[in-house]
């Protein structure tokens, strides 16, 4: 046999037994344990806050927490990180992304990540999601304000899972996406031709099937704000266009920016996020006013 003959039919054995590749949890949830925060370099940057830590008691491991607070505060945000994200390294970054709007914000380690102790997984991570948002909510100092939950990409699902079991003012999703089904086809789009006649299809395993933010939208009631940067190739802009689409909303309740030439880590540190983010704290805190 010819050896270009012989170079067709070993790829098209191989093509014909192409098979699915499935994205595992270990994939997607990566602790990073850290240190604590630099309290006083924190401090010096940002002296408009009084800053606090503490730690959040979470089934068996304990929460590491920075508030940041603020005497003329109309809200208080609880923000979830996206897979790369410890206190330590980016409180600055987020501070930055909120500095010009008069809230309150709360950052965590996962469990596992940052100063965080545990073992982190999927479910652990979504269940103390939970238990943080409820541990705001009975803080006397932070209880009589609207509470908003920002998350961002893997945070983005943490975020997700409060709002359809809790009661919010206000939801920010950010690098979000539908189901970790159309992620994982997004993701295998963005390979080769040879790689994707290896791999026809990729497919969550585990506590990853099935998760997403679609269903949650589909039953939202609070306001929302979907964020996305448009150079983001991650989890690009089309997810939060579907996000937005599928949420039952009038407009005004419901918000969608796309922020130029962002990409999957920076869309919120920006002036459009700055401006998205003053009218959705309108629609987000009318209602606490009016009462």
């Amino acid at each position: 046999m010819k050896p270009a003959r012989v170079l067709c039919s070993l790829l098209l054995a191989t093509a014909l037994s192409a098979c699915t590749w499935h994205v595992r949890e270990d994939n997607i949830v990566i602790a990073r344990p850290a240190p604590a925060a630099d309290l006083a370099a924190l401090r010096a940057q940002l002296p408009a806050y009084r800053i606090e830590e503490s730690r959040i008691d979470a089934d068996g491991a304990q929460l590491y927490a920075l508030r940041f607070l603020r005497r003329d505060a109309v809200a208080t945000v609880l923000y979830f990180g996206g897979n790369g994200y410890t206190v330590a390294r980016q409180a600055a970054t987020s501070a930055k992304a909120y500095a010009d709007a008069p809230v309150n914000f709360v950052l965590v380690d996962h469990r596992g990540y940052g100063a965080s102790t545990g073992t982190a997984s999927l479910d652990a991570l979504l269940s103390d999601a939970g238990t943080v948002y409820d541990r705001l909510r009975q803080d006397p100092e932070l209880s009589g304000l609207p509470l908003i939950v920002h998350g961002h990409s893997l945070g983005s699902f943490m975020a997700g899972r409060v709002a359809a079991s809790r009661r919010l003012d206000g939801l920010i999703l950010e690098s979000s996406v539908t189901s970790f089904e159309d992620w994982g086809a997004h993701m295998r789009s963005r390979q080769k031709l040879w790689a994707r006649m290896l791999v026809r299809r990729v497919a969550p395993a585990g506590a990853l099937a099935g998760q997403g933010n679609q269903q949650v939208v589909e039953a939202l009631d609070e306001p929302v704000l979907f964020v996305a940067g448009e150079n983001d190739v991650a989890t690009p802009p089309r997810f939060a266009e579907a996000l937005y689409r599928a949420t039952p909303l009038p407009e005004g309740r419901k918000r969608l920016l796309i922020v130029p030439a962002r990409n999957h880590v920076n869309a919120a540190d920006s002036p459009e996020f700055r401006q998205a983010l003053s009218a959705f704290l309108a629609e987000a805190v009318a209602p606490r006013t009016a009462g």
